[in-house]
């Protein structure tokens, strides 16, 4: 059968196959978009955070009373969780990366309020605090032990005068300079000198397009709720956590181990989100892709059963199996690739209304002819089936209502 007949016989029954090609349209546009989301989300969960993340252990501690010395409690906290074997290091920070709580700042490279500061995630930890995370200093120096300072709540000490910045926030201070030994200004305009640069370090804040501006201040804090970051040996993490618990408790009897748990696990906590939407646009995606699996298969199918006698007809004119299954192959093939046309212009559209109203990243156009040849080899193996059981309708067919 040439094209044009083939057409034909479509256009005779045109309700079936404009219908089936809205579905592929339609298909095309949802699958394409999501699965961009699901790539972005993917990539997004997967950054390098310039940490040690599958090795570092969390424990939030609360003292109480009114004379509970917080300071020698810290100290003491410290030197008992280093002396565990297998633990590396620990520190005592403000905050904790990835946690999705933290604080912020400003810092500005001259001492000016008129000037807009740049926005950074701000930590305070002691000399420790850089090899409890497992962070590169890139260049520059670490914290003295004679820089850290205990921060009470009631602390009220000058800016310090060393800093450490991340690359990305020097990059964003001094775009054109070396930031290492410049000077930066907080919001009270009192100066620090950058005296290290950390290569890559993510803040607390996952969804934040400054997640790897970060700055970090000498300190020890010393409020009502510590949070202790220590860093294990690899492979070790699971089997120090409930010694660390244990030992914490034992040690003062004048507080709670509110909880321990690791980076790894607050990090999932806050990419939380961004896993259940790929999760469920992956559903969707699926389903789509089943359902018109299952809309294609049922309009050959149907069209078999309608034309048998036709089938037959061509058999009895010297046809061959192979010309029949080319036949299915080549009316599904032509219904797909209309709905792949209209579904182009709808992915585009669909796009375009995600990257301005949504603020998505814009389409990687490689998408489209991937799923356009996706879409053909769907129809062809869905197809296949019907097809191969219309080549096998017998000649004798075709006379049997006669």
């Amino acid at each position: 059968m040439g094209f044009r007949p083939m057409l034909s016989s479509l256009m005779r029954n045109k309700t079936g196959p404009l219908l089936v090609a809205l579905q592929v349209a339609v298909t095309l546009a949802i699958v394409i978009n999501s699965l961009f989301i699901v790539i972005q989300r993917i990539e997004k969960m997967n950054r390098e955070t310039g940490m040690d993340v599958n090795n570092v252990v969390v424990a939030y501690v609360r003292g109480f009373g009114e004379d509970f010395d917080t300071v020698s409690s810290i100290r003491n906290d410290l030197d008992l969780i280093k002396a565990i074997p297998g633990v590396i290091t620990a520190t005592i920070s403000n905050h904790v990366p990835l946690s999705g709580s933290g604080s912020g700042t400003g810092l500005r490279t001259v001492a000016d309020e008129a000037i807009e500061p740049t926005s950074t995630a701000r930590y305070r930890w002691d000399e420790n605090g850089l090899d409890s995370l497992g962070i590169k200093l890139d260049r520059g120096r670490n914290f003295y032990p004679e820089e850290i300072n205990d921060y009470l709540p009631t602390t009220n000490l000058p800016a310090p005068a060393s800093i450490l910045v991340t690359q990305e926030l020097a990059d964003a201070l001094f775009p054109d300079e070396e930031a290492l030994g410049k000077t930066v200004y907080w919001g009270s305009m009192e100066p620090s000198t950058i005296v290290g640069i950390i290569g890559h370090m993510h803040g607390s804040w996952v969804n934040w397009d400054k997640l790897g501006h970060v700055v970090v201040q000498p300190g020890r804090p010393a409020y009502t709720t510590n949070k202790y970051i220590i860093r294990t040996e690899p492979g070790m993490r699971d089997e120090l956590m409930p010694i660390i618990e244990q030992k914490l408790g034992e040690a003062n009897q004048r507080r709670v181990i509110k909880s321990v748990e690791t980076l790894e696990e607050m990090a999932a906590s806050s990419y939380r989100r961004d896993r259940g939407m790929a999760i469920i646009l992956v559903l969707v995606i699926t389903l789509l892709v089943g359902l018109t699996a299952l809309v294609l298969v049922g309009l050959s199918s149907f069209n078999v059963t309608q034309r048998t006698k036709q089938i037959g007809t061509r058999r009895a004119l010297g046809a061959s199996r192979l010309d029949i299954i080319r036949q299915f192959i080549l009316e599904n093939w032509v219904i797909t690739t209309a709905g792949a046309i209209i579904g182009c212009a709808l992915t585009v559209a669909i796009a375009y209304w995600l990257e301005v109203s949504f603020e998505t990243p814009r389409l990687d156009w490689r998408f489209l002819p991937t799923g356009i040849v996706a879409l053909w080899l769907l129809s062809t193996l869905a197809v296949f089936v019907p097809a191969r059981r219309a080549a096998g309708i017998p000649p004798a067919v075709a006379t049997r209502t006669v």
